[in-house]
């Protein structure tokens, strides 16, 4: 995640995303039941620079795992202009995509663009990753 964002060329867009990971609140009952998360998943990211909801997600996405503290939640943002045949084989029609994939790499569910129903992308991501959560 950080490694996108620190080559992110535009200076400007990489200092309003910095600032917006900053002051980004995401919801604490979300980040506690992803904080305590014992089982992995794989998150895929399609993204870019130049797009307006990137700009607006990836701030939120960035804030979200920093605050879950979880080993066991994996993410890559690919690069979606430079990655275009990654994106048509992962059937990745709009961005930003988070496809998300259990520990034996099936994929369980997306994010795709913006959060759904009035919500927030942590809500989104955990209402894909709780029906795929292993009972205690």
């Amino acid at each position: 995640m950080w490694d996108y964002v620190d080559n992110i060329k535009n200076s400007t867009v990489k200092q309003t995303i910095k600032k917006r990971i900053q002051e980004y609140q995401p919801k604490s009952y979300v980040i506690d039941k992803l904080s305590s998360l014992t089982d992995r998943f794989f998150f895929v990211v399609f993204a870019t620079e130049w797009n307006g909801e990137c700009r607006a997600q990836l701030p939120n996405l960035a804030k979200v795992f920093v605050a879950a503290n979880n080993a066991a939640l994996n993410i890559k943002v690919i690069d979606f202009d430079e990655n275009r045949d990654i994106a048509d084989e992962m059937n990745v029609l709009r961005i930003p995509t988070i496809i998300v994939h259990d520990r034996a790499w099936r994929e369980i569910g997306r994010f795709v663009e913006k959060p759904q129903h009035g919500g927030t992308l942590e809500e989104d991501l955990w209402g894909i990753i709780e029906k795929n959560v292993k009972a205690a």
